[in-house]
């Protein structure tokens, strides 16, 4: 069995009480357990918690965490923690707002295009594409063992979110396991699997076929006496076009929904051999949703999909005139290093962006290097597309924001999901989020209360803490600001504008969480300039992490970095105060000392005195401080605070005593997380 996931946090019963409120709001139940709605105390994050009804399945529960804290995939629920008490295991993931596919399509009366319900199709097939070729060992995949729409979860765009890996299985060898007790849902469940006990990844496939069977007809597998798989497999002509539900089934739809009758018979064959691979699928609904976009009829009367061969083809050959292409990087002697550094990312073409964006219609903004555009993947996912412009810069700029966000993975950092290198200039894909960015919020008439400004500042810290850590290889951002902070709905920020962030420490080089002397000093010899680079950005993250909680607590976005940092500082040492400039929306009596705090720690963050300067805060520092104000705000006291943080700077002072003397005269030495 794979070892567990060590992002992975375990709770106690009394914080899933606290979580879910003694479980106050169900969201949902199934065979297996009920599901709640809670809010993690110290994220604000909103998740859901499902708890086993059984406390006898100890051993089923644990294989399940196991399986689902492998997950990496943005079409699959992402699992956060678990609980294991006496009376209650307890799974803790990622909430998805839209709920289940079973209720969309069944239990509302919600409008549901035929691009969206491709799109659905898509996210789905995409997420046990993945599964089906994961090697988590030398040896091993997964199969779901469970799909169905109950346990295909939606968000705000529709973009499909597998959940629910209680069946799923580790399967060893890679192809096949065999089970004397077959479990599963009956109405989905592949019939060789059920006679047999034999499991693989086309047993998935097939259920795969009975959703995309219900997508089509938006009717349950069994309703009264209807079968659905054997009147499909039955129906021809008018009788089958009956089938489709009236809302999709308009004459420019009809050819589409026929190829996806027939991939949904292909996908329900009983010879499991004769069943099409995730990948396959996957490959051909995107076919077919890419000409829902287009709305153009075929020239011939030939399947839309009897040209799939060929378009495989024409990959093919896509990808040997990439290896020609007159792009920007591929001039780069060192392309070959850049496209394997950018292996876990999905590589686009012109055409699958000019699609995506419609042809770059909805620009976002943007100036020099790059301008945004926003557009809309195969799946619905909403993303951002970042056009560079042609500079001698571009490539800099892509290798910063490209390569590197590759391979960060933190919550509160942007995701790249991938890139285009045909272009003359390159093109990266990120997630969209829906807000903007803080300027943004500042600048507008939003209430904006002190918790979410508070949530803001934490989690901005706390990224820029991981970011400065030997997890990440030590990355100095660079361009920390509030136009480079980005929220979504629940005001969670995401770190953005990694074109400056550079990296200190090569792959493979820490393989603990300390920084010996000998690699800092290797480091120095081998690229000095590096390190320097390096340094400055820690520096500079932390000077201008001070100015963004300045603008926090002041709502001010029509002044420079310097000129905020400037007027806070010369309040402070004035009035010992900066309540002149806090936000009047925020300045209850309450709340006073709170911001107090806060702009001290800002006034730490910003000393540009360089005999002082080593009294500025990591972002380690920093992050831990801001905890500190909010817990203490929500206590109304201050004292537990002065005596956390005296307790805090003597145990910096005893640690310090420990970093390579190396760096005791280099700019910027404290930045280092030892």
């Amino acid at each position: 069995m794979a070892a567990m996931s060590q992002d992975i946090k375990i709770f106690t019963e009394d914080e899933i009480r606290s979580i879910t409120s003694n479980y106050r709001t169900p969201i949902g139940k199934g065979g297996f357990g009920e599901v709640y709605r809670g809010i993690l105390d110290a994220d604000y994050d909103l998740v859901a918690v499902k708890r086993y009804i059984r406390d006898d399945l100890r051993k089923e529960f644990m294989k399940e965490v196991r399986i689902h804290s492998k997950m990496k995939h943005k079409n699959v629920v992402k699992l956060i923690g678990y609980c294991i008490s006496e009376i209650n295991l307890t799974l803790v993931t990622e909430y998805i707002s839209k709920g289940n596919l079973d209720d969309m399509l069944h239990n509302s009366n919600t409008s549901i295009p035929l691009d969206t319900r491709l799109g659905i199709a898509i996210g789905c097939a995409e997420a046990l594409s993945y599964m089906h070729s994961m090697h988590l060992s030398s040896d091993s995949l997964i199969c779901h063992g469970d799909i169905k729409p109950a346990n295909i979860l939606l968000n705000d765009d529709f973009t499909a979110k597998v959940s629910d890996f209680g069946l799923s299985r580790l399967l060893s060898g890679g192809i096949t396991q065999y089970t004397s007790k077959v479990i599963g849902s009956m109405n989905y469940i592949d019939p060789e699997c059920f006679r047999t006990g034999c499991v693989t990844p086309r047993s998935d496939v097939y259920s795969f076929g009975i959703v995309l069977l219900e997508l089509i007809a938006r009717k349950r597998v069994i309703e009264g006496d209807v079968y659905l798989v054997g009147t499909f497999s039955s129906a021809k002509g008018r009788g089958l076009r009956e089938l489709f539900d009236p809302a999709i089934a308009e004459k420019n739809n009809i050819d589409i929904l026929l190829e996806m009758v027939k991939l949904a018979n292909a996908c329900l064959s009983l010879e499991k051999s004769k069943r099409p691979q995730m990948n396959d699928l996957a490959k051909s609904l995107r076919v077919l949703i890419s000409t829902v976009k287009s709305r153009h009829e075929s020239a011939s009367h030939q399947s839309i999909l009897a040209t799939h061969y060929s378009w495989i083809k024409i990959e093919k050959q896509d990808k040997m005139q990439l290896k020609k292409s007159r792009s920007l990087l591929k001039r780069n002697a060192s392309s070959s290093m850049i496209l394997s550094d950018l292996s876990d990312v999905r590589k686009f073409t012109t055409k699958e962006l000019n699609e995506i964006t419609i042809n770059f219609s909805y620009q976002l903004g943007g100036g020099s290097p790059a301008r945004f555009y926003k557009g809309t993947l195969e799946d619905n996912t909403a993303v951002v597309v970042s056009k560079f412009l042609y500079s001698a810069d571009s490539e800099e700029e892509f290798l910063n924001g490209g390569i590197l966000l590759s391979q960060i993975v933190h919550k509160n950092i942007i995701k790249l999901l991938g890139c285009c290198l045909e272009a003359e200039a390159p093109i990266l894909i990120y997630e969209y989020v829906t807000k903007g960015s803080l300027l943004d919020i500042l600048g507008s008439q939003e209430h904006f209360p002190l918790d979410k400004r508070m949530r803001i500042a934490i989690k901005t810290a706390e990224a820029l803490q991981y970011l400065h850590s030997p997890a990440t290889g030590i990355i100095g951002h660079g361009r920390v600001a509030a136009s480079t902070i980005f929220l979504d709905d629940n005001f969670s920020p995401k770190l953005t504008g990694f074109s400056q962030a550079c990296k200190l420490i090569k792959e493979g080089e820490v393989t603990d969480s300390l920084v010996s002397r000998e690699l800092l000093e290797k480091i120095l010899y081998d690229d000095p300039s590096c390190y320097t680079s390096v340094l400055v950005n820690l520096e500079s993250d932390v000077y201008r992490f001070g100015g963004v909680l300045f603008a926090i607590i002041s709502r001010e976005n029509n002044i420079s970095l310097d000129d905020l940092i400037f007027k806070f500082t010369k309040g402070y040492q004035t009035d010992n105060s900066g309540k002149a400039f806090f936000d009047k929306d925020i300045t209850a009596q309450e709340d006073i000392t709170v911001l107090e705090e806060i702009g001290r720690l800002a006034l730490k963050c910003t000393i540009s005195d360089v005999d002082e300067m080593i009294l500025r805060p990591t972002m380690k520092e920093a992050a831990e401080e801001l905890h500190i104000i909010r817990k203490s705000w929500k206590q109304h006291t201050m004292v537990a605070s002065t005596q956390t943080t005296e307790t805090e700077a003597r145990a910096s002072t005893s640690a310090e005593q420990k970093l390579p003397n190396l760096m005791r005269h280099l700019y910027g030495y404290r930045r280092i997380q030892l």
